[in-house]
C-alpha cells in the first residue's frame, strides 16, 4: 500500500494502521454466509456431543488458541469439549507451520472424530500445519470450516469440496506488506467471535442477551452469575445468591427455583436434561 513507510511522519504510520481496520468489518459482513452456517453446524455438532477443535500456526493459531480459551468460561462448555492446537504449541515460532511432525503428535492427541467440528484458521489459507490438520479432519468424517483472509486459497477450497464451510474475510494488502498480525489477524478475531457467539446462542447457551452459563469462578462472576439470574426471574440480588447456593451455582436452575416454585434437585435435573431455558419457561 505504501513504499515509502519508513519516511513517514509517526502520526501518519498510525493513522495509515488504523485506516486499514476500518475495511475489517465489511470484509467480514461479506462473509455473513459462511459464519451463518458454520455457526449452525458447530450447533449441531454440539448437539451431537462432538468437541470444538481450533487450529492454526503463528498469530492464526494464537488467536485461535486465545478464541477456544474463552469458550468454557463465558457458555459453561466442559473444558474437554473445547481444544485448540498451535503448531509448536506454547513456545510456537514462525518454523513451526512448516513442521509435519508437530501434526502428527497433535493428531495422535486429539483423535478426531466424525462429531468434532474442526475450525482452521489461517490468513493465507496456505499454512502446511493448518492444512494438514484439515485434511484429518476430513478425513475423519469431522466437519471443517476455514477462515482465511483471502479469496480462493487451499484450505477454503479443501473445507467446501468436501462439505465444509469456508469463511473468507478477504481484507487486502497490510500496511506493512505480509504482516498479516494486523488487519487480517483483527479479521480473524472478530471472525471468530461471531462465529463462536452466534454458534453459543444457536446451542441455547445464551437466554436474551445474557450469559445465562457463565461460570462464576471468581467473585466479580458469582455477582455477575446473580445479576442474571435475579434479571430473568425478577427476583432481589438476595434471593437469586440464595437460590444459586441452593442449586450449586446453576443460573438455569436457580431461575426455574424462583419463576416455577421447583425444588432445586428438581430444578438442576431439569436444567440439565434441556437446552434452552426459554422454552423451560414457557407456559
Amino acid at each position: 500500500m505504501v513504499n515509502e513507510l519508513d519516511l513517514l511522519p509517526t502520526e501518519e504510520v498510525i493513522e495509515l494502521l488504523l485506516q486499514a481496520e476500518t475495511r475489517v468489518v465489511p470484509a467480514v459482513r461479506a462473509a455473513i454466509p459462511g459464519l451463518t452456517a458454520g455457526a449452525a453446524r458447530i450447533a449441531d455438532r454440539l448437539n451431537a456431543g462432538g468437541r470444538l477443535i481450533f487450529v492454526g500456526a503463528g498469530t492464526s493459531g494464537r488467536i485461535a488458541v486465545a478464541e477456544a480459551a474463552e469458550l468454557p468460561g463465558t457458555f459453561g462448555l466442559e473444558r474437554s469439549r473445547v481444544l485448540a492446537r498451535v503448531a509448536g504449541g506454547a513456545a510456537s515460532t514462525d518454523d513451526d507451520e512448516d513442521d509435519l511432525e508437530l501434526v502428527s503428535r497433535d493428531l495422535a492427541e486429539l483423535a478426531l472424530s466424525g462429531r468434532d467440528t474442526v475450525i482452521a484458521v489461517a490468513a493465507s489459507g496456505a499454512t502446511p500445519y493448518t492444512l494438514e490438520v484439515a485434511q484429518a479432519g476430513v478425513a475423519a468424517e469431522a466437519e471443517v470450516i476455514a477462515v482465511v483472509t483471502v479469496a480462493g486459497s487451499p484450505l477454503a477450497r479443501l473445507a467446501e469440496v468436501n462439505g465444509g464451510v469456508a469463511i473468507e474475510a478477504v481484507v487486502g494488502e497490510e500496511v506493512l506488506r505480509g504482516s498479516t498480525r494486523l488487519t487480517a489477524g483483527t479479521a480473524q478475531k472478530v471472525a471468530l467471535n461471531a462465529l463462536t457467539t452466534a454458534a453459543m446462542v444457536r446451542f441455547g447457551r445464551v437466554h436474551g442477551d445474557l450469559m445465562i452459563d457463565v461460570v462464576a469462578a471468581n467473585a466479580k462472576l458469582k455477582l455477575r452469575s446473580a445479576a442474571i439470574v435475579a434479571e430473568i426471574a425478577g427476583s432481589s440480588l438476595e434471593e437469586a445468591q440464595q437460590a444459586l447456593s441452593d442449586c450449586s451455582g446453576s443460573a438455569r436452575a436457580a431461575v426455574l427455583v424462583l419463576v416455577t416454585g421447583l425444588a432445586p434437585e428438581q430444578a438442576v435435573a431439569r436444567s440439565q436434561a434441556h437446552p434452552s431455558l426459554r422454552e423451560l419457561l414457557a407456559p
